[in-house]
């Protein structure tokens, strides 16, 4: 008996008739990935494996569980394509259903295994480990093997009926997870459907053509499920568009919005990735405000920069003349109000970063923005409280709650000390062969920017360009363009200059915002999306490219979702670094959950990059 057949047995013996001195499913050896380690391919062994660990890698960033994340595994397997959750907390797939989704075309191979793999995920999260999962579905071989129908036979009508409410569940929590992380779920049921392709790959027969009993109930129940999905992506096109939607708020600074789209997202799926992001638009708006104060000279502070957005800006520029009298007087009253408003969306930021880490208690970056909002109002009290009493004593001390720590105690008013502690983190992570435990390029640049702004600000220019030049050479010698690019930015000026290879206004497909949106051409789909009873409508093309229009037909959203497309000298799947070269440094990055954002306000144009490659794009 193959170890397939074994573990087919073996989960669906709940349904069956089972002697008192029989192994528990539950127990049973192969519940366990140590049963399977013999089998298991490496991605250094197979690009497929890489291929599937790095779509996993991605659907764990909205993994908002107290349980530890699960594992991914991937075996060679003669028994078709198929994917299973183990009790144990793993994931086990077969490199055959890796291959059955690239076969299902290129361009939708990611989009298809990541919604295999999150529907697993989604099983996880909800303890659903005994089900009879879809994407087990196996070609049987000879008459002796198990057959899925006779089980259906040993179970009773309540039992079907509490899978089938499961795996509708693991379905839209699916389409959900993939979603939440950049992958596009109409990818599931637009043209033919996924679930069809799937049963066709297996069993390599159209269902149109068939006459087999088994493939025709297989088709069937395929058929089934995909309506079903389609009828659960109303639901998922308003989440996952509201999402994004927040997102390209976020990154055009119009933080008022993107907290509309994300409360509205978060009432249907209240997650730690959005709870976050709704914290962030309060924090990086009152950010905002403290820059303006610094700038113009209405509150003595060193500008630090807190490590949310990496700004290629080279800093606030000093006045080139102080203000006097009646000016004074009058910036004074404005000051005044606009640190108030800074306080209050440090005191709404708050709360969301208190509910993201009662989400996910082991989400280390939860406590540290929970602590730049209490530094933010100057508090450092609190901020001692958070990285003291509950991050170091939970994950340890390390080079993010150092950093942390040295700005608190520059806060308390002994700079001193606060550059010595920065000075002796820097010297630490620039050694070479250094391995962080936060494995951050954003946590090496903030350390640098910090003690160089503390610096200055203690009046030690010279200093402070030194330290640039020295970061300048480790991210050439280390291969990272992007910061050795920012290094330049703060010791030559004019070096962060974008480069306008873009002759004309970016656009996607031709159509850019505000553009009203023809519904007669045939080479794409169309659904209904509903805000705040309001119509509107998302449109998904082959190639990747993505509409939303408003209720008057106008496009308020447009994006580029992979593909095989060019944007000047841009390509997807392209490395980050050559968005870099093209159109020189941005003005932001903002990094969430779906990956990171470089924006070109000159542009109107946001780069999402993910794995160090050009995932896509976005107008705003």
């Amino acid at each position: 008996m193959t170890k397939l057949l074994q573990i087919f047995m073996v989960m669906m013996s709940l349904g069956s008739s089972v002697n008192a001195d029989s192994i528990l499913w539950q127990d049973h050896p192969a519940q366990f990935i140590s049963y399977w380690k013999s089998d298991v391919i490496t991605a250094e062994e197979d690009e497929l494996v890489a291929f599937a660990n790095g779509i996993f890698s991605r659907l764990l960033r909205a993994w908002d569980s107290s349980r530890y994340e699960p594992g991914l595994y991937v075996v060679d397997s003669d028994r078709g394509a198929w994917a299973v959750s183990l009790v144990d907390g793993n994931i086990l797939l077969s490199r055959q259903a890796i291959l059955a989704c690239k076969q299902l075309g290129i361009q939708h191979a990611q989009h298809l295994l990541a919604f295999v793999l999150a529907h697993e995920l989604a099983h996880q999260r909800s303890d659903d480990l005994w089900q009879h999962r879809f994407f087990r579905l196996n070609k049987n071989t000879s008459d002796n093997d198990l057959q899925g129908r006779d089980l259906n036979l040993q179970m009773d009508k309540r039992m079907l009926s509490a899978m089938q409410q499961k795996e509708a569940r693991a379905d839209h929590d699916g389409l959900i997870l993939m979603a939440s992380v950049g992958f596009n779920p109409y990818q599931i049921v637009d043209k033919k459907d996924f679930f069809t392709q799937w049963v066709e790959n297996i069993w390599q027969q159209p269902c149109e053509l068939q006459s087999d009993d088994a493939i025709s109930e297989a088709c069937q129940q395929a058929r089934q499920r995909a309506l079903r999905t389609r009828a659960q992506l109303d639901t998922v096109a308003s989440q996952s568009s509201l999402y994004q939607l927040g997102v390209q708020a976020m990154v055009a600074r119009q933080y008022e919005k993107a907290r509309l789209y994300f409360t509205q997202y978060a009432r249907d799926f209240p997650s730690r990735s959005v709870m976050t992001a709704l914290g962030l638009s309060h924090l990086a708006q009152a950010i905002d405000i403290r820059k303006q104060l610094i700038q113009s000279g209405a509150i003595q502070a060193a500008d630090f920069y807190f490590p949310l957005m990496l700004d290629a800006s080279a800093g606030l520029d000093d006045l080139q003349n102080p203000i006097e009298g009646s000016k004074r007087s009058a910036l004074d009253a404005v000051s005044l109000q606009q640190q108030k408003k800074q306080a209050l969306h440090v005191e709404k930021a708050v709360p969301h970063f208190e509910k993201a880490i009662r989400l996910e208690p082991e989400h280390r970056t939860s406590y540290l923005l929970l602590a730049n909002a209490y530094l933010l109002s100057d508090n450092s009290f609190m901020a001692r409280g958070i990285l003291q009493g509950r991050y170091i004593p939970k994950f340890g001390k390390d080079e993010a709650s150092t950093l942390m720590l040295a700005i608190t105690t520059s806060t308390e008013g002994d700079n001193g000390k606060a550059i010595q502690m920065l000075d002796r983190l820097l010297e630490k992570i620039l050694q070479p062969n250094y391995s962080s435990t936060a494995g951050d390029d954003v946590l090496v640049y903030s350390v640098v920017y910090n003690l160089s702004e503390l610096l200055r600000f203690e009046g030690q220019p010279g200093k402070a360009e030194s330290q640039w030049k020295l970061f300048a050479r480790f991210a050439k010698a280390e291969g990272k363009a992007y910061l050795f690019r920012l290094a330049l930015g703060q010791i030559q000026s004019g070096a962060n200059e974008p480069v306008a290879e873009l002759d004309i206004a970016p656009s996607i497909s031709g159509l850019r915002l505000g553009t009203r949106k023809s519904r007669d051409d045939s080479s794409h789909s169309i659904n209904e999306l509903w805000i705040e009873g309001d119509q509107f409508h998302v449109y998904n093309y082959d190639s990747g490219a993505q509409f939303i229009t408003g209720s008057d037909g106008r496009i308020i959203s447009a994006r580029q979702l992979g593909g095989q497309v060019s944007l000047g000298a841009l390509r997807t799947g392209d490395s980050a670094e050559r968005t870099l070269k093209t159109l020189g440094l941005p003005d932001r990055r903002l990094q969430l959950v779906a990956g990171e954002y470089l924006a070109y306000d000159q542009y109107g144009l946001a780069i999402h990059i993910d794995e160090n490659s050009i995932m896509g794009w976005f107008l705003y």
